[in-house]
Formats: structure tokens, C-alpha cells, sequence
């Protein structure tokens, strides 16, 4: 029977922690055996008395110091017993089934080296359901914002990158890669291991019914290394990049190109998709929707710190708090 060790590399946020364990206690995978791992990266909150709380049905490694995202996923890699290694940021919800559905689809893309979940918003609209390579020669979540149940989200296919903050790799694929590369410091890591693992053959995939719900970007110092992150990647990674996301589009229907006898082009784009930036007024509506969307998230992720606040204290408090 397949055995899935289950990483969770954190960084305080003890609230965070154990809203996600106990999400993933509550509901064990059905055509698997699992462990959960989760690697302590230095935490000076909370986080290091919740996992002892959590006894034996975790397995905590405590780092001394914080030393990232790639280093910590390869310890917790290094401990593991399973045959398949599913890195899962701890401010993720996974929702019911998701484990099977990833162990479900590797075994059915035996030549899948890495696959990735569908993430959401807690609104219910996409954080992530591939990553391509856009216009920019850039990797971007194809689309970000787009509502949940969308036709274009809800189909499992190959990428050529997939987000690490939910992706199943076979140990052996891992191994072979040599884990996450340490010269990326919380950025591109995940990205840097799925081109290097298309290099060696390996198919890249997205996993529409493997289903979590992602509070993004609420880590500390989770992009205080951005300029070196990217220019590390782009030395890399640069040269070999071709925009790819115009064939998701096409192939979605969101695109479409009718060639007419004129020997003009005609485009129909999805309203979803793109806007006609052809009048003055029309880009002043745009950017005010533009500057309302970005107010509505950062609102969101204010709430999200808000409560996590809350909850961080009570889990400080220890139980007798709580219970009253």
C-alpha cells in the first residue's frame, strides 16, 4: 500500500499549525497510508508546546534557526518513510478527499513527477491551478481570481510548473532532483524543481480534485528575498522560458482567433480573461476596479491576520482559556 509522509514546514503562526492538523487528522486518506511531518523552522511562538499537544500522531522536528522554505522541506524529506513526499504549507485547508485525489492521479501518470493541487481563496475563487509561463517570460498562476468552479480550472493536465504550497512527488523523483535547491530563500524553489524535473523527463501535473483552501501570503519575511529570488531564476531558467499561456486560453475557449478574407485577425477574449484598453474612460474604469480588487484582498488578508491573531493568543493561553 502506498505511504504518503505528509510535510509541513512552519515558521511561528501557531494558530495557523493547528487549524491545519486538525483539519488533516479529522479526515485520514482512504487509499493510502500516511505521517505527518512538520518541521519547525525556528519558531519563537507558540508552535514548539501545540506540537508536543499533539503527541504521537505528528512527527515534530525542531530546526535551531530559521533557515527557509527549501532547507526545511528537505529535512522533513530526509525523516520520511513514505514513497511519496506531499509538501503542504501549513496555512492550507485541505478539504475532504484531497490526499486521495493527488495519490490517485500519480498513480494513473506514472510518468508524473510532480503534481499539484487546486487551491482556493477563502472567497472560492483560484490562488492556483497551474503556473505558466506569460508574455513577460515570467511564471504566473494561470487564472489567479478566476471563480472556483469554472470549466477552465476544473480539468487535471500537465503544466510545466506547479505551486509547492500543495505538490505529492515520488521519493525516488525527489531523490533524483536532490530535494528543493537551498539557493532560493522562500521563493521560486517550487518552480526551480518542476522545470528540473521536466529536464529529466518527468510530466508536470495539476490535480483539479485534490481541492485546499490557501490563506496566502501570511508567512513572516515571506518576500524579503524577492530580488535575489528572481534574478537567481531568470540566470537559470531565462534562456530556456517561452510564454505557454495563450494555448490554455485557446484551448479553454477563452481565446479564440478567426482569420478573415481580408487577411485580418479577428479576437474574441473572455471578458474573465482580458479588457480592451482602446478609450480613456475605459482605462479609468479599469484601473478603478483594478485599485477596489487589490483594496477587497488586502482587506481579506487583514481579516485573515486579525483572526489568526485571535486564535494565536488563545492557543498561547493553553486550553483553560479556550475552553472558557
Amino acid at each position: 500500500m502506498t505511504k504518503c509522509s505528509i510535510i509541513i514546514p512552519v515558521y511561528n503562526h501557531a494558530a495557523l499549525t493547528r487549524q491545519c492538523l486538525e483539519t488533516l487528522l479529522a479526515a485520514p486518506p482512504c487509499s493510502c497510508g500516511w505521517e505527518i511531518i512538520v518541521v519547525d523552522d525556528g519558531s519563537s511562538d507558540a508552535t514548539p508546546a501545540l506540537l508536543k499537544g499533539f503527541g504521537d500522531r505528528i512527527r515534530a522536528i525542531t530546526q535551531p534557526r530559521n533557515a527557509g522554505f527549501a532547507t526545511a522541506c528537505n529535512t522533513g524529506a530526509a525523516a520520511a518513510t513514505g514513497d511519496h513526499l506531499v509538501f503542504l504549507n501549513n496555512d492550507t485547508v485541505p478539504l475532504s478527499g484531497w490526499l486521495d485525489a493527488l495519490v490517485n492521479h500519480a498513480r494513473a501518470h506514472p510518468r508524473a513527477g510532480v503534481v499539484g493541487s487546486k487551491l482556493l481563496y477563502p472567497n472560492g475563487t483560484i490562488q492556483h491551478a497551474g503556473i505558466v509561463v506569460m508574455q513577460d517570460r515570467y511564471p504566473r498562476h494561470i487564472y489567479l481570481g478566476f471563480p472556483g468552479n469554472h470549466p477552465a480550472v476544473n480539468k487535471s493536465r500537465r503544466f510545466r510548473m506547479v505551486t509547492g504550497a500543495c505538490t505529492l512527488l515520488p521519493r525516488c523523483v525527489f531523490d533524483e532532483l536532490g530535494g528543493f535547491d537551498t539557493i532560493f530563500r522562500n521563493g521560486y524553489e517550487d518552480t526551480d524543481l518542476c522545470l528540473r524535473a521536466s529536464e529529466r523527463g518527468y510530466e508536470i501535473h495539476y490535480c483539479h480534485e485534490s481541492v485546499l483552501i490557501h490563506l496566502e501570503s501570511v508567512s513572516e519575511g515571506r518576500h524579503g528575498h524577492s530580488s535575489h529570488n528572481t534574478r537567481v531564476f531568470c540566470e537559470r531558467w531565462g534562456a530556456v522560458l517561452t510564454p505557454d499561456e495563450c494555448q490554455y486560453y485557446v484551448e479553454d475557449g477563452l481565446l479564440q482567433f478567426t482569420y478573415l478574407r481580408s487577411g485580418l485577425l479577428k479576437l474574441a477574449v473572455s471578458p474573465l480573461l482580458a479588457v480592451i484598453d482602446d478609450k480613456s474612460h475605459e482605462r479609468t474604469v479599469e484601473k478603478l476596479l483594478c485599485q477596489r480588487a487589490h483594496q477587497v484582498h488586502e482587506l481579506l488578508k487583514e481579516n485573515i491576520l486579525l483572526r489568526l491573531a485571535a486564535a494565536s493568543s488563545q492557543v498561547a493561553a493553553g486550553p483553560s482559556t479556550r475552553a472558557a
